[in-house]
């Protein structure tokens, strides 16, 4: 893919500065052709070279080639008007996320056009999640739910000695020969116990074999001394936080459950404050 766009990159450079006229000569199939061996950014800087590359970089030929084949069915009521044009259909579905059934939403990563997931909390199965006494289901304010277009409450954990929540998708609904991180989204609640140590294990597995685990920590504050090697979280432009539980290859010949977990079952610590949105599934370069 580099190799394509710096050979389309020179080979537009070196057209403009022998004589701007020579671009004309190309038929815009061959540019388009050409470009969408490329990537959406790299369209979008071929639109900016002349009207004979803006026409070609904005043909459905292209952003055919950058929109998955596979894309899963919306909710209803979703995609209230399809757009015009497959460069608006990519950037509908990358500007803001579309609800699936099944409690999910997906949107297009916009660099390459992945397919990224987020699990909402009701799809994930949290240990006691059902019962009141340790979890509960609360309502997202009305600026959260609109400004992410997905999920209207959350799993706030009030109080659980095991702490267990797993999310699942299944391999063939991701991009082949991607690789993904998937990230815990939450927040601390104005309360809360014992989310800093002992530190949380998450792992990832797909097909039933483990890819990798490793250590978290949700609660940022750690002591002086601790390992290094612990996954912290950060915050989202978006205001909740983030902590990515691990990563893994969606290779071509994967097919197979991908779980994602993260628990704290053993030293019998009692924890309360999490609040959980989700598990977002997206593509990391």
């Amino acid at each position: 893919m580099c190799d394509v766009t710096i050979y389309v990159t020179s080979t537009v450079s070196s057209l403009v500065e022998a004589d701007g006229n020579e671009i004309w000569r190309l038929p815009e199939e061959l540019l388009a052709s050409i470009i969408s061996l490329t990537s959406p950014p790299d369209a979008g800087r071929c639109a900016a070279v002349s009207r004979a590359f803006l026409a070609a970089a904005d043909s459905d030929a292209v952003w055919s080639c950058f929109l998955p084949h596979d894309l899963p069915q919306f909710a209803q009521g979703v995609l209230r008007r399809a757009p015009p044009s497959k460069k608006g259909l990519f950037r509908c579905l990358s500007d803001q996320p579309a609800l699936l059934p099944g409690k999910l939403s997906m949107r297009l990563d916009r660099a390459t056009g992945a397919k990224c997931y987020m699990l909402s909390a009701r799809s994930l199965h949290i240990s006691w999640g059902e019962t009141r006494q340790y979890w509960e289901w609360i309502k997202l304010r009305s600026h959260e739910v609109q400004a992410n277009n997905r999920f209207s409450e959350a799993a706030q954990l009030r109080g659980v000695w095991w702490l267990l929540i797993r999310g699942k998708i299944h391999s063939t609904m991701l991009c082949r020969n991607s690789k993904y991180a998937a990230y815990m989204v939450f927040k601390l609640a104005d309360e809360f116990t014992k989310l800093d140590f002992p530190f949380q294990e998450a792992s990832i597995s797909v097909g039933g074999n483990d890819s990798s685990t490793r250590q978290v920590c949700l609660q940022a504050y750690m002591e002086d001394g601790d390992a290094d090697d612990v996954m912290l979280p950060r915050k989202r432009a978006d205001g909740w936080m983030e902590v990515e539980l691990g990563e893994f290859y969606n290779g071509e010949g994967c097919d197979g459950d991908m779980f994602v977990t993260l628990m704290e079952t053993e030293a019998g610590v009692f924890k309360s404050g999490l609040i959980v949105w989700g598990i977002e599934i997206r593509t990391k370069q």
